[in-house]
């Protein structure tokens, strides 16, 4: 009986050694990589390139993101928020990592978000005047007053823009707004 505990004992200690080795070893590798300059600093990248999706990947394992946060972070908002965090120094994965995390935590950041989440429900839903009492709650947390809600109704029962959806139909109001002035 003796022998297995031995055994076991030895087996379990040689876990944890072998599992705090490999835990400094993993701390010392994240050390020399969040000492390293992001790539999208080195050069311009486009969201799809192999070096900025190192970086995302970069970010991921040291900051909280969801497939929205990806879609949110795409190199000119990084730059945005390095610039807004007033980085005084080199920039590294380590400064990257802090300027995300602040900027998640801000309240522009969670209002960015819903405003993301309403265009992409304004891209699923198709132009139907006749659900305008319903969909109008989109153009309303957009901040459309009740002259607005009008203007756009008017905009969206026209023939050639019943093919649109939402965002479609929103951007070209905006546009022939635009126009206008």
């Amino acid at each position: 009986m003796k022998p297995i505990y031995n055994l076991i004992f030895s087996a379990t200690v040689i876990v944890i050694l072998s599992s705090t080795f490999t835990f400094a070893q993993q701390a010392a590798v994240d050390s020399n990589l969040l000492s390293e300059q992001p790539n999208f600093l080195k050069s311009r990248l486009k969201a799809t390139d192999t070096l900025f999706v190192k970086d995302i990947n970069v970010l991921k394992k040291f900051v909280e993101l969801d497939s929205l946060d990806i879609e949110i972070l795409k190199p000119q908002i990084l730059y945005t928020i390095l610039s807004d965090s007033n980085v005084d120094t080199t920039v590294t994965y380590k400064t990257l990592v802090a300027a995300v995390k602040s900027f998640k935590q801000n309240i522009g950041y969670a209002e960015f978000r819903k405003g993301i989440l309403l265009y992409k429900q304004m891209a699923s839903i198709k132009v139907n005047p006749q659900n305008w009492p319903n969909d109008q709650a989109l153009f309303r947390r957009l901040g459309f007053t009740e002259a607005d809600l009008e203007d756009f109704l008017s905009f969206i029962s026209k023939p050639e823009h019943q093919n649109m959806n939402y965002k479609e139909a929103y951007l070209a109001y905006m546009k022939e707004i635009d126009s206008l002035q």
